[in-house]
């Protein structure tokens, strides 16, 4: 997946510390962003803290090569060149274009813990202060189109599920008069609920109790808004799948998956919406999050929850 090429001005310290300029940082979207910072990090600062005949195999272990070009190259590049970053499933490819030709061209793994230079308890403990700093989205959702009808005048959008037909991406819409609007209503609960962890119901604002896991087998507890969250999952693009788990008496028991493809995780949660949740805006969700799952384990922890889930009632 290409995601930009960008023209940019790129400055090497004497130190090798500072890359990017300024100007292509703000320019560029979040995950160039993330990528950015790393190169700097990584070439500026991590492999100077290791000794010259120990940096090839710290390279070697972290998965960083150079395609094209070498470590000293790095020193040449200058201010005009042009360069890319592009994304192949799951590594990161950035090339540097001299004289109309690849110059330097440096792989690695598209890895949250190595792009992002902190380890998973660290993102752990760590997440509740980087949903809190997510810019807030003002974005307008547009009406869809390639709608299939569902019901009489309810019409659907699904595009993917995750591993079970029930756990997709799914978001619903009332027509009425040639008029579609989300579908928020208490006849329709599931849809409705749906279309909240989607984004798509402006105007409400939950409070969510957030039970957290962390490294070594703990939990940390905080509160959040429901457009917190919905404003880190837009500011990392990731993707939202959603499903209805348990109808209960009390309300609803849904499982959320957010996908961050670009930084290989997802966060997984169980959400107990109350019944009333659709007139009660003072309605609180009580959330159990699982986060930073390595993508090639999400499936097995994800029917690991599905098992527990079935176990253990929520009060």
């Amino acid at each position: 997946m290409l995601l930009l090429l960008l023209i940019g001005t790129l400055s090497l310290s004497a130190q090798g510390h500072k890359l990017f300029s300024p100007a292509a940082h703000d320019a560029a979207d979040y995950h160039q962003r993330v990528v950015m910072d790393f190169m700097e990090r990584y070439f500026g600062k991590e492999l100077a803290a290791v000794r010259q005949t120990t940096r090839e195999h710290k390279m070697a272990d972290d998965k960083v090569y150079f395609r094209k070009g070498s470590l000293s190259d790095l020193s040449q590049v200058n201010d005009t060149m042009p360069f890319s970053i592009t994304m192949y499933d799951r590594y990161y490819e950035v090339q540097w274009i001299r004289e109309g030709t690849p110059f330097i061209t440096v792989v690695f793994p598209a890895q949250y813990d190595l792009l992002m230079g902190m380890s998973q308890s660290e993102a752990q403990q760590k997440l509740r202060n980087a949903i809190l700093a997510a810019p807030q989205n003002s974005d307008k959702k547009d009406i869809p189109t390639g709608m299939k009808q569902l019901e009489d005048n309810i019409y659907v959008l699904k595009k993917e599920n995750f591993e079970l037909e029930s756990l997709n991406d799914a978001i619903y819409y009332k027509k009425k008069d040639d008029t579609y609007k989300p579908v928020f209503d208490n006849a329709h609960q599931d849809f409705s609920a749906a279309n909240l962890f989607h984004g798509l119901i402006s105007g409400l604002d939950y409070r969510m109790y957030i039970e957290q896991s962390v490294y070594g087998m703990k939990t940390i507890n905080y509160s959040l808004t429901l457009s917190q969250w919905l404003n880190y999952c837009d500011e990392l693009g990731m993707k939202v799948f959603f499903g209805i788990e348990e109808q209960r008496e009390d309300g609803l028991l849904a499982i959320v998956l957010a996908q961050c493809k670009e930084l290989s995780f997802n966060h997984l949660l169980s959400v107990v919406i109350p019944d009333k949740f659709v007139n009660d805006q003072n309605a609180v969700l009580k959330v159990r999050l699982t986060p930073y799952i390595p993508v090639h384990n999400v499936k097995d922890l994800y029917k690991q929850q599905l098992t527990n889930s079935k176990k253990k009632v929520w009060q």
